[in-house]
């Protein structure tokens, strides 16, 4: 079994919707499973409704495996990685974080579908 991990100093900005909660996770320990072409990953994250700090564990995808590897490798403090877990599949979407803030002290609500 490899061992591979991404931790948050590369990872700037990365934001979990799991179960009606927001997360801010801090680390993502990934091993490969034996069983199939999966991984197990547990997400270090901080629940932003009460801070309190949970590892979450979640069986992942080759794709987001690959993702996550990728966005690490990245050197662009502005690129947020949004991850959603929802009927037990992940989706995700890469967001500015110089647009969000922007948004937010925007007196005009936008909505962007």
């Amino acid at each position: 079994m490899t061992q591979k991990e991404a931790k948050s100093e590369n990872a700037r900005h990365v934001i979990l919707s799991y179960g009606n909660n927001l997360y801010h996770i801090d680390k993502v320990s990934v091993q490969e499973s034996t069983a199939d072409s999966n991984y197990n990953a547990v997400f270090r994250a901080k629940r932003l409704a009460d801070n309190q700090m949970l590892e979450l564990d979640f069986e992942i995808s080759q794709k987001l495996y690959d993702v996550l590897m990728d966005y690490t490798g990245l050197d662009n403090p502005d690129l947020l990685l949004v991850l959603y877990f929802d009927n037990n599949d992940f989706t995700w979407r890469f967001v500015s974080d110089a647009w969000v803030r922007q948004q937010i002290s925007s007196k005009v609500n936008r909505y962007i579908v």
